[in-house]
């Protein structure tokens, strides 16, 4: 059997079309439905639409529904000293980012316009982002359906009009079609790392992010190179006792000893994770250039694998290898550790979809000793399938506690 499909454009509608040695039953009947899958995800709904009978067998035709505007799937804002700009993925299988026209009049559509745009260069569709800002300085974290993580900076911080990708790993090894780990990602926004981090040896400069996949976190810190771009470096990998996870969420926050991450699971539970970097502060933990400690192996696509390569049945008839990948150590030696702390349950008993850290009001007050108090009590926000927001916060005892729930008027 051989299929064409023709992927709609807004406005138009799906097309497939077979070719069959034999007709099937089902399929002869102008009402029959059919379901094809395109770039591993199941298009249902197609009726056939005409039937031609060659000698070499049979042509069938099939329509799907009408395509409406592609739907944004997530949307991040870049922080505000850059001005008013957001970027988002969606069903157009493109990450854009849109910058604020205040020329343009509220309201009128043309508020804000795209000023840059750019498809995954393995052709797999975005499914999660996170934007990481420093005064004038930012950073895109993306990932896509197959596990893809890269990481993008401007070459132009003034238009932000282009971009450079400076690192890009597969974590957790290349998925397979048909598979759905529900990767995602998130950066910890604040400056600088956790201040025990730093004393382990952690560049004061290093972005730390973490992704997720199945039940797994890893955390990854990204450290400029010789060259001045960044390199993902593997620290730790957190195998969890959820079934899966739907959303991970890093704590802001440098004064703390340790590091807060949050997981949304699908079992209806927030998990929260406590990360530490113990270490003897009379011994530096990092190593020189000449000695280099080689952490867990990572799979690391070629610039040659990742643009126009085909994919799926076509590598397979071509010969060629999918996920091409090089083998990159580590220079940076740092501990980390990590334990469970707190198991949150919502009330409904339906997955976890979405979770947020959120500074505590109070935090704004000017004074070190004052943040030194005040930063730790982080409110952790959650939501799932009921649509209602749910609030945590640690009491003086530490322990996480629901104080406010908050449902759609």
């Amino acid at each position: 059997m051989t299929v064409n499909f023709t992927p709609p454009s807004a406005g138009n509608s799906y097309v497939a079309t077979l070719r069959l040695s034999t007709l099937p039953e089902a399929l002869s009947s102008s009402k029959a439905e059919a379901s094809v899958a395109f770039n591993g995800v199941f298009l249902p709904r197609f009726y056939a639409r005409e039937l031609i009978v060659a000698d070499t067998g049979y042509l069938l035709t099939l329509q799907g529904p009408r395509f409406s505007k592609p739907q944004r799937v997530e949307v991040q804002w870049v922080g505000p000293t850059l001005g008013q700009i957001f970027g988002t993925i969606g069903g157009d299988n493109k990450f854009k980012l849109w910058r604020e026209d205040p020329s343009q009049a509220p309201k009128g559509g043309r508020r804000f316009k795209c000023i840059f745009s750019q498809s995954p260069n393995n052709h797999v569709s975005y499914v999660s982002i996170d934007i990481k800002t420093v005064r004038t300085d930012v950073w895109i974290a993306l990932m896509t359906r197959d596990g893809l993580l890269s990481l993008l900076e401007p070459s132009e911080m003034e238009s932000m009009a282009t971009w450079k990708e400076v690192d890009a790993i597969y974590p957790f090894g290349q998925h397979s079609r048909g598979t759905e780990p529900r990767s995602r990602l998130c950066f910890h926004q604040s400056e600088r790392p956790c201040y025990d981090a730093v004393l382990a040896g952690l560049d004061p400069k290093a972005l730390s992010i973490a992704v997720s996949a199945v039940n797994i976190i890893k955390i990854f810190r990204a450290l400029r190179s010789e060259d001045a771009t960044y390199q993902f470096d593997e620290m730790l990998e957190m195998k969890t006792n959820a079934p899966l996870i739907n959303d991970v969420a890093w704590a802001p926050g440098c004064i703390r000893p340790f590091d807060l991450i949050a997981a949304a699971c699908d079992d209806g539970t927030v998990r929260i994770f406590q990360v530490t970097t113990p270490h003897d502060s009379k011994v530096p933990s990092t190593t020189s250039k000449n000695e280099q400690l080689s952490v867990k192996d990572r799979m690391r696509p070629l610039a040659s694998s990742t643009k126009n390569a085909p994919s799926g049945i076509g590598a397979g008839l071509a010969g060629v290898h999918r996920a091409a990948a090089r083998q990159v150590g580590g220079h940076v030696r740092i501990r980390h550790e990590w334990k469970e702390i707190a198991n949150l349950t919502h009330n409904e008993s339906a997955p976890v979809w979405r979770v947020r850290w959120t500074h505590d009001g109070s935090s704004s007050i000017v004074g070190d000793y004052l943040m030194l108090i005040l930063l730790p009590g982080n409110a952790l926000a959650s939501t799932g399938d009921s649509g209602n927001v749910h609030l945590w916060k640690q009491n003086v005892t530490g322990e996480f506690i629901e104080f406010s729930e908050t449902g759609p008027s």
